[in-house]
């Protein structure tokens, strides 16, 4: 079967996640190894829950930061500001230190590394 790419987008582990459980249960679970090998992936990395990350990733948005930087912040999940800063390598430039220290007190408030 082929199949054809209509879109792309830099997405977070944790939706990434979502859409392979739902593509599994259309399938009934009979998905392919690497399909079972990458949610299995998911499940160890992803560090928030999939609903918080979505609200995160819209909230994120409105800082007009590039699709592939929120992705990286809602993977990464940073505790500070000089662990955010790090991740601004795909801006034109790193956004000033109010701004950084919204999104890490959003990010600290949302999403406790110990949950999934």
């Amino acid at each position: 079967m082929a199949y054809e790419v209509l879109e792309f987008h830099d997405i977070p582990y944790a939706v990434a996640k979502k859409l392979l459980e739902k593509y599994a249960q259309k399938l009934g679970g009979n998905v392919s190894e690497l399909v079972r090998i990458v949610m299995e992936y998911l499940n160890n990395v992803v560090k928030c829950n999939e609903d918080v990350i979505e609200e995160l990733y819209n909230k994120l948005r409105k800082y007009e930061l590039k699709e592939i930087t929120i992705a990286m912040i809602l993977n990464i999940v940073p505790q500070t500001i000089d662990e955010l800063k790090t991740l601004m390598v795909f801006e034109e430039r790193i956004p000033d230190e109010d701004m950084l220290k919204e999104i890490i007190n959003m990010i600290n408030e949302q999403c406790s590394q110990k949950e999934k």
